[in-house]
C-alpha cells in the first residue's frame, strides 16, 4: 500500500459527512477496523477490492477517492461487469495479446493469466498503468462504470 495526502483528506471529508461515530465507520463501510486507521492516520491507500466498496458506499470514482479528479459525479454502469470481462475487451479492441501488455506492465505474464485464470484484480498501480495503455478510467477498467 502506498500513501496518499489527497486520498486521506478526501476519504475523511466523505466519513465526517456520514454523521456517526468514528468507532462505526469501518463495519458500515465493510471495512477492517485496521484498515480504517491505516487510512486516517497515514494515508494508505488499501487494495483496489476495497477502494472499490468504498467509492460504491459513497458512489463516487476511485478517481475522486484519490483525488486524481474533483467531480464527485459518478454514474454506476447499468450493468457492472468485471475486471476480466473489461480487460479482454479492451485487449482485442487495442489488439494486444496479454503477453504485449505484459510487457509493458514490466511484468511477468504470468500475473495477467492470474488475472484470467484465478479472477485477480491487479494491483493499483498496474490499474494505474492499464488505464493510461487503454486510455480510461480505472473505474471503466473495474466495471464499475460504462463511461470510458
Amino acid at each position: 500500500m502506498s500513501n496518499s495526502r489527497e486520498f486521506q483528506r478526501v476519504f475523511q471529508e466523505l466519513t465526517e459527512e456520514m454523521g456517526c461515530k468514528r468507532s462505526e465507520i469501518p463495519k458500515i463501510l465493510g471495512i477492517e477496523y485496521g484498515v480504517f486507521t491505516a487510512i486516517t492516520e497515514y494515508g494508505k491507500i488499501p487494495k483496489p477490492v476495497i477502494l472499490m466498496r468504498i467509492a460504491d458506499y459513497f458512489n463516487v470514482s476511485i478517481e475522486y477517492l484519490l483525488g486524481k479528479t474533483e467531480q464527485e459525479y459518478f454514474e454506476k454502469a447499468a450493468r457492472p461487469t468485471t475486471f476480466h470481462e473489461r480487460f479482454k475487451q479492451l485487449r482485442e479492441r487495442y489488439q494486444m495479446t496479454e503477453y504485449a501488455v505484459a510487457q509493458k506492465l514490466h511484468i511477468s505474464t504470468s500475473y495477467t493469466t492470474a488475472w484470467r485464470k484465478k479472477n485477480y484484480i491487479p494491483s493499483l498501480e498496474n490499474l494505474t498503468v492499464l488505464s493510461e495503455i487503454f486510455k480510461t478510467s480505472i473505474d471503466y477498467l473495474l466495471g464499475r462504470t460504462d463511461d470510458m
